[in-house]
């Protein structure tokens, strides 16, 4: 978790100094044993982000590099578009 906070108070950072902001990072803190229903190739996650906004995600551009990530937004109807690295 430290690594993960340093990552996100360095990309905030980086952000901030261009005029932009991150208002919330959304991520799965279970192993793949642990089979909860927010990592992904499952929805939960962005089902997760969908009720927190209170808003639906259909049509909301969704970015992955991997194929679990663009799996589980189709399942919430956000067109999917891979990564750069892709």
């Amino acid at each position: 978790m430290a690594t993960l906070n340093a990552i996100h108070d360095k990309l905030h950072r980086a952000l901030g100094q261009l005029g932009g902001r991150i208002d919330a990072i959304f991520f799965c803190p279970h192993a793949q044993e642990d089979n909860c229903s927010c990592r992904k190739p499952k929805p939960g996650l962005y089902e997760e982000i969908g009720h927190r906004l209170n808003m639906s995600l259909k049509g909301v551009p969704s970015v992955g590099d991997a194929l679990r990530d663009l799996q589980a937004a189709a399942c919430v109807g956000a067109p999917t578009h891979p990564g750069a690295d892709r």
